[in-house]
């Protein structure tokens, strides 16, 4: 791959939250000129302190942007884990005549939850059933969400007509368009599916299925582990892989990374959102060590250039299926952080692939709202399930997470001597 392509030329980054740190550093690796932008602090928006330049201004604040990466002659604009600064970004990037990996009606599809399951219907991809109001509902629990959020923001989950009632109300007010959908609660296991798409070329990189907290009930929904291949890998790629290739397809997508959400329960599958962006799962490095492409490379490369063709020079016609990880969230229990110790040790260890560092200290955490803080994260990557067993449980010894008044902050640990059997 021809590095010299992009070195050199200057990268506007819109948002500098720590999830963007890694596609700062990568971007650096191959000789971009960062910028980071938005109106927060460096230590509320880390990647700032990283890159080689930073803007206080607001990345949705487009004619001010607009202006001034026209004085300092920006060569490209992208974004990553959220779908308000993706918005932001494809408006910028018309008005500057810049290229953007994704269209406003793709975004829309991918990020409405109603206009996504219409166009998986189209495809022939199963989805999670659905109720038109409230009056409707004839079972519980119910899980109620805005059609236009991601990240669980404004999720509930309803065992009776009153919190019904409640969590449409929540959902309402965290929507943007004000468009609220009810769904039927599946209690299968929570599945993703994931894509890379280089210059059209749509390949499946991996499955993954979720270990959610034990301790939560219906109350929210925390997400404490990934695991990949999930244990429904082969179900998925029999049933719904080429009718997901097919919905990629009608989408008109070309370039990207996207990630579909669904359940498995008794062997059947069922979808209900996806992302067309970067995933909060940081599995590129995981992805990279299978045999594909950095993902982070396609929004770099298609950013800078407007075509991610010179990345399927680097393709490796050999992929590694047999390498699992475990991939560990760290959400915090209600307090104000004192101390995040432990993943710099954590990050020399040798199956370490990733560490992240998403908390910082005196940040307050609260445990009255849909989504807990997230403190940081981790994987490891090994063929053998055994030693991600041994990994998980010497990763959790090393954590230090603890507040002010010297509790544990650690809202969850997965139960390591079972990992070994995730894969039966």
């Amino acid at each position: 791959m021809n590095d010299n392509i992009v070195e050199g030329k200057k990268l506007l980054i819109l948002a500098g939250e720590a999830n963007l740190i890694t596609l700062v550093e990568r971007a650096r690796s191959l000789g971009v000129y960062t910028i980071v932008t938005d109106y927060y602090t460096c230590e509320e928006s880390p990647a700032k302190k990283i890159a080689d330049e930073f803007w206080n201004i607001s990345w949705s604040d487009i004619d001010v942007l607009e202006k001034k990466c026209r004085e300092e002659k920006i060569d490209g604009v992208t974004t990553g884990y959220s779908e308000s600064p993706l918005e932001c970004c494809i408006e910028l990037c018309k008005r500057l005549g810049l290229p953007c990996y994704c269209t406003k009606e793709q975004l829309e599809f991918t990020r409405n939850k109603v206009l996504f399951k219409e166009i998986c219907r189209r495809a022939g991809v199963p989805v999670v059933k659905e109720y038109n109001s409230i009056e409707e509902v004839d079972a519980f629990p119910i899980i109620v969400k805005p059609v236009d959020r991601a990240g669980s923001i404004g999720v509930s989950i309803a065992t009776n007509m009153d919190e019904l009632r409640q969590a449409y109300d929540y959902a309402m007010k965290k929507s943007y368009c004000k468009h609220v959908i009810i769904e039927q609660y599946i209690h299968g296991t929570k599945i993703d599916v994931y894509y890379e798409i280089i210059d059209g070329q749509i390949t499946l990189l991996s499955t993954d299925s979720v270990i959610n907290a034990k301790n939560n009930g219906y109350k929210r929904v925390v997400q404490s582990a990934w695991y990949l291949p999930s244990h429904a890998h082969n179900l998925i790629v029999e049933k719904v892989d080429l009718s997901l290739r097919k919905m990629i397809n009608n989408l008109g997508i070309t370039d990207g990374y996207l990630f579909i959400s669904g359940f498995e329960y008794n062997g059947e599958l069922m979808f209900f959102e996806s992302g067309f962006r970067l995933g909060g799962e940081h599995l590129y490095n995981y992805h990279e060590l299978l045999g594909y492409i950095n993902s982070l490379d396609v929004f770099i490369y298609h950013a800078l250039t407007g075509s991610t063709s010179v990345l399927k020079q680097s393709v490796n016609n050999t992929v590694n299926n047999n390498i699992k990880c475990i991939n560990i969230n760290l959400y915090a229990n209600a307090g104000i952080v004192k101390q995040i110790e432990g993943l710099d040790l954590i990050r020399k260890m040798t199956d370490c692939y990733f560490t992240l560092v998403t908390g910082f200290e005196g940040q307050v955490c609260e445990d009255n709202v849909a989504i807990l803080s997230k403190l940081g994260m981790f994987y490891f990557c090994n063929e053998n399930a055994y030693e991600l067993k041994n990994d998980v449980k010497k990763a959790y010894s090393l954590l230090k997470i603890l507040d002010t008044k010297g509790n544990d902050m650690l809202y969850d640990k997965i139960d390591s001597s079972r990992i070994d059997k995730l894969w039966d």
